[in-house]
């Protein structure tokens, strides 16, 4: 299984590059935006009221590597844009061997905060191609931290939506 993913992770990049080819950023600010495997993508949150955000896109690139599930500190900069959040969607991996690796292999969704705030949002996710999106459940994001969501099946699309400062 874990070849197949890959196979399909490689086929997702050729087309995340030819779509984000013509999409303009920074895009305009709301609610959720849905992002395929393979990316690489910074949001810039925008206040609704006291508690919510809209956020647009303000920095998106396909990204090809497989990263180490576990050691990813080079996946994003050390200094970024305030108010920001950066994200990585994409496979990630650990062991020592190549066997190992291939039987770790996992998608990720790896994110770091750079906003003050510590945050609630909804996730859906796409399991099948071209398949309808399902709920699933999430950590939030926390001021100032990188977090890190795993999952031990393939997903093709990730939705993000309705941020909102935590309780």
């Amino acid at each position: 299984m874990n070849t197949e993913i890959k196979k399909v992770f490689l086929s997702i990049l050729i087309l995340t590059g030819l779509t984000v080819t013509s999409q303009n950023l920074p895009t305009e600010p709301r609610s959720g935006y849905a992002f395929q495997l393979g990316s690489k993508f910074t949001i810039k949150l925008y206040p609704t009221d006291s508690i919510n955000f809209n956020y647009s896109i303000v920095k998106f690139e396909p990204y090809q590597e497989i990263i180490d599930t576990w050691d990813n500190d080079n996946v994003f900069e050390k200094e970024g844009e305030k108010n920001t959040i950066d994200f990585f969607f994409g496979l990630g991996t650990s062991g020592e061997t190549e066997k190992e690796k291939e039987k770790n292999m996992k998608v990720l969704l790896l994110m770091k905060n750079r906003t003050p705030y510590s945050l609630n949002y909804k996730s859906d996710i796409q399991r099948e191609e071209n398949g309808k999106f399902e709920k699933t459940s999430n950590v939030g994001t926390h001021s100032g931290l990188k977090g890190i969501e795993i999952w031990p099946y393939m997903i093709y699309q990730i939705g993000l939506k309705e941020f909102k400062k935590m309780k």
